[in-house]
């Protein structure tokens, strides 16, 4: 029996000690994350990737229309970002900001703008300007022996028509010089091409006459018994309509014999021919009607309180928008082509010079001495006003609808007319492209994702069976996996989908299919390592199974580097599928990926740089996002990096 004295002594810890002793021992995950959020990189990488995984759930209380639906009725600002695009991030210009300021250097007495409204024209004087208004410079200058009454640009914006005195005088716009003059008896002020540029027409008060421009000879000359009103084209340039006192009347365009006559009851106050159909809108006295310039028949009528004038369509009724416009003082009003019921009174707050729908017929556009003014076409709402010093002498709107152009005193200007309604503007069909970007988001991780656990699967499978085998099967899996790392990546993918045909999934396929053997190298060189290590040979010892040591042992330790490739992986997947897309091979119109948005814009990038700059800086910022976290996960997998 020891003696109690000889009893070894019990071993007193310290404070320190005892800490070290009761921390319990860390996890590999545990230690794995702590590293992790140690990388400002990575934590950047996980902030966008969360960000991008919450637009992708919610899209669809992100995005702000339907990105697939082609919005035929879209207000200006889609169209006009389209053709002038404008960065957000950077600031742009709303509703009432001018954006262009031009001084022609005397008072204007006409002005037009082009069929793309690139292009402006002034006539001051005997001196007629042609205009850039993108950057307010002087492209071409025409002078005239006589001041300048009228002036008109031809439908492809290669020739203008100009009446100076008696004379008319025909410009060709590209080579800068006079094509011909001809000759108007008693001077004309009003001159207007038809719809393909093969006529022209040029009228004073009493008298209209119709030229050719193939003989450049006048195919007949209108006598009006009264003073003219008014005298348009019909759309496909086969009738000419004129105005004067209570009647309308339809030539014959080709050779000016009359057709028939309209008969109203009291004097005619304007009249205006349809954009795109055989519609005559006419203002008579305190009534509007709607004739069918075909049949010859009333198709409308409808009474206001007061004298009415300045008729016009918002827009043409091919395209389904059915509402008429006209004034009254100072007041438009807006009534319902089909049955004739008063939509909308909008009050200007001085006379009513002119009023005019948007190219899309989602603006309407009143203009008095000193003040323009654009109303929401729906609602009534006022979008915006701007109040100049010197009177307004003419009012056009930009051919996109985004903007107005406003002739006042010697000052071109081009006014926007709208806000931020489309943040990133629409695409080439007339798509939302913000709606579009916010859905690639969702397609994108989804290709990215879905790729690479395929791939991952296939893979360390056939990987981790040839490391762990050995031998033959080692040598004939590694071999097909040699034979397809020979191809290049991108065209082998190509090679498969032009086998399986184009399409998503097809291209999700060949681009599983392509990273398979990388991910095959990795998790053989994985279970190479791990195997023989002391826990495996106990496992063999005590008899466990093969598959129970490859899946259950060697693979979960040999998974690092599989989760950093894996990691990586997903943002060259990611390239791929937009590559393919943009090569008209992976997703088919329309659905909004980012590639094949990029593919079908692809002829816009000097027009509208904004239709593929947001689809490709949402594709770097996704595979930024996934490199910094791989780069990240490589550290924190790495402990030997933390010494």
């Amino acid at each position: 029996m020891q003696r109690a004295d000889s009893l070894p002594p019990e071993p007193k810890l310290t404070t320190a000690d005892a800490a070290v002793i009761s921390r319990p021992p860390k996890s590999l995950w545990r230690e794995t994350l702590e590293r992790l959020i140690r990388k400002p990189s990575a934590i950047l990488g996980l902030v966008i990737l969360s960000t991008l995984v919450l637009i992708a759930i919610f899209a669809p209380l992100i995005a702000t229309h339907d990105p697939l639906a082609v919005l035929l009725d879209v207000p200006e600002e889609g169209v006009e970002k389209r053709m002038s695009p404008c960065i957000h991030l950077f600031g742009c210009p709303e509703a009432g900001d001018t954006v262009t300021n031009i001084d022609v250097g005397g008072p204007i007495t006409a002005s037009a703008v082009n069929v793309s409204s690139s292009l402006m024209l002034s006539a001051t004087g005997s001196n007629v300007t042609i205009w850039d208004t993108e950057n307010a410079r002087r492209v071409m200058e025409m002078d005239h022996e006589a001041p300048v009454q009228a002036a008109a640009w031809s439908p492809n914006s290669q020739k203008v028509l100009t009446a100076s005195g008696a004379e008319l005088y025909v410009w060709d716009v590209n080579t800068r010089q006079l094509n011909r003059t001809l000759e108007h008896p008693g001077g004309a002020d009003l001159v207007m091409w038809n719809a393909d540029g093969t006529r022209f027409l040029s009228a004073d008060q009493e008298t209209v006459m119709i030229w050719d421009t193939l003989s450049w000879n006048a195919v007949g000359t209108i006598e009006l018994d009264g003073a003219r009103i008014a005298a348009a084209w019909n759309a496909n340039g086969t009738l000419v309509m004129t105005a004067s006192g209570s009647q309308v009347q339809l030539w014959n365009a080709f050779s000016g014999t009359l057709i028939n006559t309209l008969d109203h009851d009291a004097p005619l106050t304007s009249a205006s021919f349809n954009p795109a159909s055989t519609r005559i809108l006419t203002t008579s006295g305190s009534s509007l009607y709607i004739w069918n310039a075909s049949s010859y028949q009333q198709e409308l009528a409808a009474e206001y309180s007061g004298p009415l004038d300045h008729g016009a369509w918002l827009e043409n009724l091919s395209r389904g928008v059915r509402k008429v416009l006209a004034t009254s003082g100072s007041t438009a009003v807006v009534w319902n082509a089909v049955n004739g019921d008063l939509l909308l009174e909008l009050d200007h707050g001085a006379p009513v010079e002119r009023v005019s729908g948007s190219p899309l017929g989602t603006r309407i556009l009143t203009h008095g001495e000193h003040v323009v003014r654009v109303w929401n076409a729906t609602n009534g709402g006022e979008v915006m006003a701007v109040e100049l010093e010197d009177p307004i002498s003419n009012t056009a709107w930009e051919s996109s609808g985004g903007a107005v152009l406003v002739a006042s005193g010697d000052t071109l200007r081009v006014i926007k007319t709208s806000d931020y309604e489309y943040i990133m503007g629409v695409d080439g069909n007339v798509r939302d492209q913000f709606s579009r970007v916010i859905y690639g988001t969702r397609l994108s991780l989804l290709v990215g994702i879905t790729t690479v656990s395929f791939a991952v699967v296939f893979g360390v499978i056939s990987g981790a069976v040839a490391g762990f085998l050995g031998g033959w099967v080692d040598n004939i899996i590694m071999r097909i996996m040699d034979v397809m790392l020979a191809f290049p990546p991108l065209i082998l993918a190509i090679a498969v989908v032009t086998v399986l045909g184009p399409g998503l999934v097809n291209a999700l396929l060949a681009i599983s299919i392509v990273f398979i053997p990388a991910y095959a190298r990795v998790a053989r060189s994985g279970v190479l390592a791990v195997k023989e290590e002391d826990f495996v040979t106990a496992d063999r010892a005590l008899g466990v199974s093969s598959v129970r040591i490859l899946f259950r042992r060697i693979l979960p330790n040999a998974m690092a580097p599989l989760i950093v490739q894996a990691t990586l992986g997903i943002g060259t997947a990611i390239l791929d599928a937009a590559a393919l897309s943009f090569l008209g091979l992976g997703a088919q119109p329309p659905t909004p990926e980012w590639g094949a948005m990029l593919g079908a814009e692809r002829n816009q990038i000097f027009t509208a740089p904004h239709l593929v700059f947001y689809p490709g800086i949402a594709i770097m910022i996704t595979v930024l996002a996934f490199n910094l976290l791989g780069d990240g996960l490589r550290d924190a997998l790495d402990p030997r990096l933390d010494r």
